[in-house]
């Protein structure tokens, strides 16, 4: 029996195809192969190892920052594999203060009713700097059919306490990932004083991130080992 793995040894271990074991060596996932006097493939266990925790890491991390860690591994670079590490769950730990903010928002929300015009009638340079984002951002949404200001005789806009909600309720659903047509529908539940499917979109987006969450901290798990098993130490 030969001592070392085919490529289609190797792709029938991890129920993938010969073509993917090559990509997978080919992109840095795997460490480079021997090969035979006729120049074929010849993987090993280390090469079964290295796929294996490569899944793994694709799956916690994603395709391109699971390739980086794999490459960073490979070369022995603590730090490059640590700064990988420390991105993906900054990133995780972003989205979900997004939807914490979101929801404590959608707490204090009252029904998008209309306000008393005095002392809300403001223009839209006012409104984006409440609301803290660009001019830009409040026209596209305007375009967009998320906002629905007034306009003044000399047809600028004009944006009254009621628009105001609106705009604050876009930032907060833009921030945690929100497309303008499901924006749109959230805030005309919102408007008739029906904020329950706007927090269950949430809560969905929150479970699903404990879960993404989950997958992380086992593609750490396994990165640390892998990088430790490779060290020696």
């Amino acid at each position: 029996m030969p001592s070392y793995l085919r490529p289609i040894d190797l792709a029938r271990r991890a129920g993938l195809g010969p073509s993917q074991i090559r990509n997978y060596e080919r992109d840095g996932f795997l460490p480079p192969a021997a090969r035979s006097p006729a120049g074929h493939r010849r993987y090993g266990e280390a090469h079964a190892e290295a796929l294996r925790v490569s899944r793994i890491l694709i799956t916690g991390y994603g395709w391109q920052m699971a390739l980086e860690a794999m490459r960073a591994v490979h070369r022995g670079d603590r730090a490059a594999l640590y700064e990988i590490v420390d991105r993906c769950h900054a990133r995780l730990d972003e989205c979900r203060r997004r939807i914490e903010s979101t929801l404590a928002a959608l707490d204090d929300l009252r029904p998008l009713v209309p306000v008393p015009a005095r002392g809300y009638d403001v223009g839209i340079g006012a409104a984006a700097a409440r609301a803290g984002v660009r001019v830009s951002a409040v026209r596209f949404w305007d375009e967009q059919g998320l906002l629905h200001p007034t306009r003044d005789a000399a047809g600028n806009r004009r944006y009254d306490g009621t628009q105001l909600t609106r705009l604050h309720v876009v930032v907060l659903l833009r921030a945690a990932g929100y497309r303008s047509t499901a924006i749109r529908s959230i805030l005309d539940e919102l408007g008739a004083d029906q904020p329950e499917p706007a927090r269950q979109a949430l809560e969905a987006h929150r479970a699903s991130l404990d879960e993404a969450s989950e997958r992380a901290a086992l593609a750490t798990a396994t990165a640390y080992a892998y990088f430790r098993q490779g060290d020696g130490t």
